[in-house]
């Protein structure tokens, strides 16, 4: 079975079109349809089903679909571990960034890891929490982050450091007449939230608050794939946004002001996620970093 062979499978499954996926990997379609007839043939099952010039994945096709996902990662993976020895690395960590949590928290955790251990290769990955699950499944990441409060059994979380919600406002909002803003308040409002999907542990994490509150979400809710395009709504004026300090304040808009939510609304953690077994020294050390980082934050 050959890497290339693999590739043009998983082109011709997303694509569902000989043509269209033999004109992304530069070949014709005569070839690529022998190469696919001859993957077939090793594995002795039928990947697509043809009809009337039509394809669909096979179940068989759907399976082998997440198992050359997984091929492909492993070889990925020992190709860049082996540049990363050639380089003087003596270790790895993966790690999967879920909810958009790039933070300053975590730049000082990489730059930790850097000066106390340099030839450990730290790798991070952005990925949605669905992603992220199945990557710590598959051995494909060693750890995650991430704010989501429920994970399936088999994993373990530890509390790095928390986060208070604030609001992004827009300058002249009648909100402005207030220091802190009440829940109670923020639901009266247009609001613009990072997308459930992409931001599943950020999404999760607001649900709950208005849950608690017997709130519903206002139906003007408007979602978007980041913190950025959410500070660029809030300030044409379409709604407020809530997220968490950290993510929001690092994108400072001079027409959106940010307030903090009251008190009596609960700070949000941030997990380290690994699976539920012993972890190795280098990942013991590197939670154990985070921890640390996260206490000189909240002291």
């Amino acid at each position: 079975m050959r890497i290339r062979h693999l590739r043009y499978f998983l082109v011709v499954a997303e694509e569902l079109s000989f043509s269209r996926a033999a004109a992304r990997v530069h070949i014709e379609p005569s070839p690529l349809s022998r190469a696919i007839k001859e993957l077939e043939t090793e594995l002795g099952v039928c990947l697509f089903q043809r009809t009337r010039g039509r394809i669909q994945l096979t179940w068989a096709g759907e399976v082998f679909r997440e198992e050359a996902h997984r091929m492909l990662t492993f070889m990925e993976g020992a190709r860049s571990r082996v540049h990363a020895a050639a380089r003087g690395f003596h270790g790895r960590l993966r790690i999967g960034l879920a909810d958009s949590l790039a933070q300053p928290r975590l730049t000082r955790l990489l730059a930790c890891c850097r000066e106390e251990e340099p030839l450990t290769e730290v790798r991070v990955i952005e990925m949605t929490v669905k992603e992220m699950v199945n990557a710590l499944r598959h051995d494909q990441i060693d750890a995650g982050f991430t704010v989501h409060t429920e994970l399936s059994n088999g994993f373990v979380k530890e509390v790095v450091w928390t986060d208070r919600p604030v609001i992004a406002i827009p300058k002249n909002h009648p909100l402005l007449s207030l220091d802190q803003i009440p829940l109670q308040e923020v639901a009266r409002h247009s609001l613009i939230l990072c997308h459930p999907e992409l931001c599943s542990g950020g999404y999760d994490v607001i649900r709950r608050w208005f849950s608690e509150y017997t709130l519903p979400l206002p139906s003007t809710t408007q979602y978007v794939s980041g913190h950025e395009p959410m500070m660029m709504l809030v300030a044409a004026g379409y709604g407020i946004g809530l997220g968490l300090e950290s993510q929001i304040t690092l994108y400072n808009h001079p027409e959106v002001i940010i307030r903090p939510v009251t008190n009596d609304v609960p700070s949000a953690a941030t997990f380290i996620t690994i699976l539920d077994q012993p972890p190795s020294e280098e990942l013991g050390r590197f939670i154990a970093r985070a921890q640390q980082v996260g206490n000189a934050i909240t002291v």
